[in-house]
Parts: structure tokens; sequence; C-alpha cells
């Protein structure tokens, strides 16, 4: 509960950051999906990682020339396989959450090519599980903390297509701080994600396309 809280102070100071800037910010949303790449730490049992999607969308408020606060929220599939010897099952975890990270953002930009990276805490809200611990389909919503922490850091491109539109590709680590199980579940005590995600979006500069539509300039220096 100590990270929980520390948490929810640094998102409410980045907030309080994005409203002293807000006046000098340059909007986007957009689109944003792809697959994960998921494994986690599942106690003393060796895994091997499953692939799943992650889909959502980005809200980005620029604060300074080359900082901005991204806004991630994702439905994400996570999950692992485990080292289940002396059970009747193969063992296997799948995970559904709504994570919203807050993530600070520094991009560099040359023309229409942007290089980005970030980095920033995760809330994580679990929605749905399903998989095999001690036996056949054992593993479900029931057994999952409702809320967890995670922190995500990460990098990426973004090239201009459009005067307002951006197509973006970033990779990014997600590292799970607390369970996604609330409490133990055969002789797993802790499951912990470890996930690498490679994402697809497009973003649309809100300022630009309102200076399109009122007769402004589209290419403003971002």
């Amino acid at each position: 509960m100590d990270a929980l809280r520390k948490t929810t102070l640094a998102l409410c100071i980045l907030a309080s950051l994005a409203a002293v800037h807000q006046a000098h910010a340059e909007w986007g949303i957009g689109p944003l999906g792809g697959a994960n790449l998921a494994n986690a730490e599942v106690d003393g049992h060796s895994t091997s990682s499953v692939t799943g999607w992650a889909l959502g969308a980005r809200l980005e408020m620029g604060m300074m020339p080359i900082l901005s606060l991204m806004f991630d929220p994702m439905l994400v599939q996570s999950g692992a396989q485990f080292d289940n010897s002396g059970a009747p099952v193969d063992g296997r975890g799948k995970f559904v959450a709504m994570e919203v990270p807050m993530l600070l953002n520094a991009k560099v930009k040359l023309m229409n090519v942007g290089v980005y990276g970030f980095m920033g805490p995760d809330l994580v809200i679990n929605t749905d599980a399903g998989g095999n611990v001690s036996r056949q389909n054992d593993l479900g919503q029931g057994d999952l903390a409702p809320v967890g922490l995670a922190g995500q850091v990460g990098a990426g491109v973004a090239m201009g297509v459009a005067p307002f539109i951006d197509v973006t590709a970033d990779a990014r680590y997600s590292h799970g701080f607390t369970d996604l199980l609330d409490g133990a579940k055969g002789d797993v005590e802790h499951w912990k994600s470890r996930d690498v995600r490679l994402n697809l979006g497009v973003l649309l500069h809100t300022d630009h396309w309102r200076n399109l539509r009122t007769g402004g300039s589209a290419y403003q220096s971002r």
C-alpha cells in the first residue's frame, strides 16, 4: 500500500505540472495497440513467455519544448507458462487488466521524424484471469488482486504523415511491483508481471487540426 500511496502522490505532482503548463500545451490523441510479449516472476518456478495483446489510446499533452505528459490507457492481456512439476496439469496463467500509465515523455524531432523516450508509473486494474495452477482451470477472476502497480520504460519513433497526423511505433518494458494474485494459489504465492510490449499508433495533434479549420498554418513548430 505504501507503493500505491507514493504512486498516487507522483501522479498528482505530474498532473499539477501539466496543469501549470497547459496554456502552452500541444495536445495529441489517437488509437494505440499491439502485441504483448508477456512473462512473469512466479515464486521458485521457471517460466516462459506467452503472447498477448494490448489495445487502447494515447492522450499526450506538451509541457515544455521537448517534454510531454502521456496517458496510455490500454486493455492488456498478459500471462506466462511455468514449470509445474508434480502437478497433473501444465502451469499457465493469462490475465486481462485495464492499465493506466502516466508517462513523462521526452521527444527530439528533426523534420518529419521524432525519436522519444518515456517512463512512469502504471496503475493496473485487474479484470479477468484463467489458467491452471494445481488443477485444470482452477485460476479465475476471484483469485485476482483488484488493483496493482507497475512501472513502464520505453522508446519509440514518430513519423509525420500529414500536417497534423503522426504514425508512432514504440517498444516498452512493463515491470509489475505488486502481486496479480490476491493470496497464494496452490504453491504459487506471488505472481508479478514482466512484459515487453510493441505498439503502433496514430496521433492526431489537435492544435494543428484546429489551426487548419480556422485558416491558420498547419506547420507550426512542435
